[in-house]
């Protein structure tokens, strides 16, 4: 049955976002902004970060730094200014954890986190988790995990590093590190995402277009293309007589 009326949508349904580290990238800079976008709001947000890619020859390096980085975060309830809070929903834990226990089955290590902390008996607390050791027959490589994971994958060259970047039904955001101009663009033209941050993680501001290629969606929000969801296209043809 078709439904009384017809009315444009815009449709954000899931990120998965990647995020790649390049060799000559600046080490420090994307393990500190892997982290925030990793673990802000505990991964409970469109534009996380979910899947960590590092060039093979810096892979050590960064997990070192980004493991430091994920250390200092302070969990705690909202009212004491932590770093990070409870997860919203019972489900939202459960998915986490299972994605975890799926990981670790499958080979998956956990250098840092993995359990929920000591002293939360009460609330959706939970450690945020570094896995390493990962590879695409996970589901936490595989789906949208919408929880404090971040697992961490090592690449051999550029075609790789995109190849795995795009094993995905989802094309939000992704999020590059690297020095080098000429990395960065053919990275981001390569990327089947509708933004792609360089040497940043920043993504949703209001000037800029802001939509999902593949499953994450479609329409345009924010920016003046996405003011062009709210108008109608009109062709006026006038013959002259």
């Amino acid at each position: 049955m078709a439904a009384d009326g017809l009315k444009r949508v815009s449709l954000e349904l899931s990120g998965h976002c990647p995020l790649l580290v390049f060799p000559d990238a600046d080490l420090d800079a994307a393990a500190r902004g892997a982290s925030y976008r990793a673990f802000r709001n505990m991964g409970q947000v469109c534009n996380a970060v979910n899947r960590v890619y590092v060039h093979r020859s810096v892979y050590e390096a960064f997990v070192e730094r980004f493991v430091a980085c994920t250390r200092a975060l302070r969990i705690g309830p909202g009212l004491e200014d932590p770093d990070l809070g409870p997860m919203t929903t019972r489900e939202g834990l459960e998915k986490t954890v299972q994605h975890i226990e799926d990981a670790r089955a499958k080979g998956a290590r956990a250098v840092y986190g993995g359990s929920r902390p000591e002293g939360f008996a009460r609330g959706y607390f939970f450690t945020p988790t570094v896995l390493v050791d990962v590879d695409h027959s996970m589901k936490v490589m595989r789906e949208e995990t919408f929880g404090p994971v971040a697992p961490i994958m090592p690449f051999e060259d550029l075609e790789e590093a995109l190849r795995l970047a795009n094993d995905s039904p989802y094309g939000l955001l992704a999020y590059v590190y690297t020095r080098d101009l000429r990395t960065a663009f053919a990275v981001a033209e390569g990327l089947e995402a509708g933004t792609v941050g360089v040497n940043n993680v920043v993504g949703g501001e209001v000037p800029f277009p802001y939509g999902g290629w593949k499953e994450s969606g479609f329409g345009i929000e924010l920016s003046h293309e996405g003011l062009e969801e709210y108008l109608l296209t009109k062709h006026v043809r006038v013959d002259l007589v």
